[in-house]
């Protein structure tokens, strides 16, 4: 799968951050670095010959629980943990869903029917913002999914692969390119631009003269006349 620039991509930012906090991202991307990290850890006792196989499935099960968690936290509503299966939450119109990328070969993504399901939702975002039919009116989009990827292209002390960073990723509805992909770091810096464009109020309110009060009556300290 390849990565490219679209007209539209400032449009998509700012769908995504319409849609999905900075908080709840930098949260994803913890979840994710605090998941690989349990698992290496625990998949290091293993002899050499089983120690990569251990550590795929231990971190596989361990960033689902953490994944889930920040989903959780962020009231996007995870699926059940259930074995392998995908947990997918859902902000706003995004369903979320995890996938590792290992050492940054974008291939064989499609193998996940789940996976392929989701992405297909995105058919309405392709045409609205990155196609774009001139003679036809762009429908609302009311679903799509979004990719957090976690890109394992790191190695650790017991030779086992490591994550490096995360990316936000929207596939195209075949899933054989991208119609967004950027590292997490570049991404929440969306979030800097749309409140640095925000209209600075300068109103500045204006005090009027203190007035000597007029006594009406009599009023002791609390009011009470």
């Amino acid at each position: 799968m390849s990565s490219f620039e679209t007209k539209g991509q400032r449009a998509l930012e700012d769908l995504i951050a319409q849609h999905v906090a900075r908080d709840a991202f930098m949260a994803f991307e913890d979840a994710y670095f605090d998941g690989d990290k349990k698992g290496r850890l625990q998949a290091g006792g293993f002899a050499r010959g089983h120690k990569r196989s251990a550590a795929g499935s231990i971190k596989h099960f361990y960033n689902n629980e953490t994944f889930h968690e920040a989903l959780l936290t962020h009231g996007a509503n995870p699926s059940p943990l259930r074995g392998t299966s995908l947990v997918v939450g859902r902000l706003g119109i995004f369903n979320i869903v995890r996938l590792n990328v290992p050492g940054h070969k974008w291939t064989n993504l499609r193998r996940s029917s789940t996976r392929a399901a989701l992405a297909a939702l995105n058919e309405y975002i392709q045409r609205k913002y990155v196609q774009g039919d001139f003679f036809a009116e762009a429908r609302d989009v009311a679903e799509a999914t979004l990719f957090v990827l976690g890109v394992m292209d790191g190695e650790d002390g017991n030779g086992l692969a490591q994550l490096t960073q995360c990316m936000v990723a929207l596939p195209a509805a075949d899933m054989r390119s991208w119609l967004y992909l950027k590292p997490m770091t570049e991404f929440l810096k969306v979030y800097d631009r749309a409140s640095n464009g925000s209209q600075a109020d300068n109103a500045m309110p204006k005090l009027k003269g203190s007035q000597r009060k007029k006594n009406t009556g009599t009023e002791d300290d609390n009011g009470n006349s």
